[in-house]
């Protein structure tokens, strides 16, 4: 069963689409469990069929790397996959998402490949 996923705005997954987004990050107590039955817990070498706002699938993607991260040492492959220019960019993008860390924050980076656009096969 492909799992299931949204992001919280639908530029978003314009931006996975385009294939200019290929990271974002999740705080660590929502990692191991469902949300709900759009929100899938993450595991890597999954697929996910990802959803809009108004519950429509837009693209499918394979979740391929999980990593733990810290707000004051943010990697530059999660900054550059979040389509941010720089470290200091990606934490004024996420400081209200995370509520406004402290700098030893811990959260969860993963990193994805879009496999589906619409019902085009990009696999190949």
């Amino acid at each position: 069963m492909v799992k299931r996923i949204q992001f919280v705005s639908d530029d978003l997954i314009d931006q996975i689409i385009e294939q200019k987004k290929t990271a974002s990050v999740v705080n660590l107590k929502n990692l191991n469990h469902d949300e709900n039955e759009y929100n899938h817990a993450l595991v890597v070498g999954e697929f996910y069929d990802v959803y809009d706002r108004k519950l429509v699938k837009k693209c499918t993607i394979r979740i391929i790397k999980i990593e733990l991260c810290r707000w004051n040492n943010i990697p530059e492959r999660l900054w550059r996959g979040e389509t941010n220019k720089s470290a200091d960019e990606f934490r004024e993008d996420h400081k209200e998402y995370f509520n406004y860390p402290s700098d030893d924050f811990e959260f969860a980076a993963y990193y994805f490949q879009l496999k589906e656009e619409l019902g085009a096969d990009l696999s190949t």
